[in-house]
């Protein structure tokens, strides 16, 4: 069965193919294509999974258009595969993401320039609807007029406005449950998956990998691993591991950059995502995004010098993020009281404060280190499946051949378990809701209320409703009195930072 289950005592008895030290997107596909390959995977994860940038990305699934640019081929139909991915698989749980950018006719952000690049991006990509069930098939993209332009997103700046350009890419509407059911499907195929649990030491023997120690972060026990490959998906706390298992490599997170996007609890501009850039100021691109009747919009950033335990945007951050999206869109009037969550996260940053441009894939033997050990750094969620795939061929070079034979995913995993409106609140005469949370709680590794509240479904989007919730889901759980006011106070604390 599809379930995600924490049994620690279980898990030390056996042995495994390979251990991946790290529970966000990247390690969650490198579990799964352990199970695409009939291997056995051991996913630890020190807090909950996807508790970090895997949880706070725009929600967006490129196809490369943005590669054209450069004449990157290769990340261009990576990325077009990719989304295709995503599509086949969750249907339901991703959806088409129309894109809109007003063209002014300045740089190349001209409708001579796009044209071509658009007819390009189309017959490059003939082949992205294979397989794609019809709603969520991508059309071409194309040139709007001026006049079109204006009645698709009326708040675009008109002075100058030659027309847009529209295209087609993915959106990941609910994240969270997106990356349960890849877990949960990793999980059908004898893959094991433990939260809460701190991999703290690499075990060789003759300078080869045998396993991993460990601390149970809920018994406080210590655990002993066993598995002859272990690879560091600890995204930004690679480095940290790769040093406490074997030594320091800065090329996998040269430098830490803290990305963010806001939700804000006002109407969405339109049904279509708006790329504009403010007038004057930064220069830099934001996507305005339709989320669930909502503004998601993306995305901010800044260098940050370490890291730290809590790495978040600061309210000049914030002031300053605001202050260039009402320069975009003047009629916007923004103000920081309309911000409804906050959602952050780290990325690798080369010596410029710029995103590096490709995934790193390290094999430790090949620099003195251990044989079996694998570090491997990421940066874009939509190609994190095609990088697993790409670091187990390397690793188990023997199964290239068994990704050919890829199975659906079980039936289930489209149903949208766990999903809520954002204006969704709880009815006196409906528990069918609870029905679904008890269910997710005993089948998805639920160790605290903020894991359900956050990162199981998508109750904690809208703050307002928690009051309402939290005392009606009390029973659900067997926290006595003083542990349940901890654990709503770490529901709340959660919130707070959200804001």
């Amino acid at each position: 069965m599809s379930i995600i289950t924490r049994d620690v005592h279980g898990c030390l008895n056996d042995s495994f193919d390979l251990i991946i030290v790290g529970g966000g997107v990247y390690g969650i596909m490198l579990a799964l294509e352990s199970g695409f390959r009939g291997k056995r995977a051991l996913l630890l994860e020190q807090n909950d999974f996807a508790s970090a940038t895997s949880y706070n990305h725009l929600r967006t699934l490129h196809g490369g258009l943005r590669y054209l640019q450069t004449l990157d081929l290769p990340r261009f139909f990576e990325s077009v595969r990719e989304r295709q991915w995503f599509l086949i698989y969750f249907p339901q749980l991703v959806e088409i993401l129309p894109c809109v950018m007003p063209l002014y006719n300045k740089g190349i952000r001209r409708k001579s320039v796009f044209r071509l690049a658009l007819w390009i991006n189309n017959r490059l990509s003939t082949n992205r609807n294979i397989s794609v069930i019809p709603k969520n098939k991508l059309p071409d993209g194309s040139i709007l007029s001026k006049e079109l332009t204006e009645k698709t997103v009326p708040e675009v700046n008109m002075n100058g406005l030659a027309g847009s350009a529209l295209w087609y890419d993915g959106i990941v509407m609910e994240p969270e449950r997106l990356l349960m059911e890849i877990l949960r499907w990793s999980c059908s195929m004898e893959a094991s998956a433990l939260n809460y649990v701190r991999a703290d030491g690499l075990k060789t023997k003759k300078g080869h990998v045998i396993g991993i120690e460990a601390v149970d972060r809920i018994s406080g026990n210590r655990l002993e691993f066993r598995a002859p490959v272990v690879i560091n998906a600890a995204g930004p706390w690679n480095r940290e591991v790769a040093k406490k298992f074997d030594k320091d490599y800065p090329i996998l997170f040269p430098t830490y950059l803290l990305l963010w996007n806001l939700l804000f609890n006002k109407k969405a501009l339109s049904d279509y995502s708006l790329a504009v850039t403010p007038q004057q100021g930064t220069g830099h691109m934001y996507f305005f995004h339709n989320w669930k009747g909502r503004m998601l919009v993306g995305t901010g950033q800044e260098p940050v010098k370490d890291l730290r335990k809590n790495n978040f945007p600061t309210n000049e951050n914030l002031k300053s993020f605001i202050h260039d999206l009402n320069l975009s869109i003047p009629s916007l009037s923004l103000k920081e009281d309309d911000i409804a969550h906050v959602y952050y996260g780290l990325l690798p940053a080369d010596a410029h404060n710029n995103l590096t441009k490709r995934e790193v894939v390290l094999n430790h033997e090949r620099n003195g280190g251990p044989k079996g050990l694998y570090s491997i750094s990421g940066i874009k969620f939509t190609t994190s499946r095609s990088v697993a795939e790409k670091t187990l061929d390397v690793i188990f070079s023997e199964t290239r051949h068994r990704k050919d034979r890829q199975p659906m995913p079980p039936r289930e995993a489209n149903s949208k378990r766990g999903t809520f409106s954002f204006d969704w609140m709880p009815s006196s005469n409906d528990d069918g809701w609870k029905k679904i949370l008890h269910r997710i709680i005993n089948e998805e590794s639920v160790i605290h209320l903020d894991d359900l509240i956050y990162r199981r479904t998508s109750l904690g989007e809208n703050k307002m409703r928690l009051p309402l919730i939290i005392p009606k889901i009390r029973d659900l759980f067997q926290f006595d009195s003083p542990l349940w006011e901890e654990e709503v106070k770490r529901v709340y604390k959660q919130s707070q930072r959200n804001e």
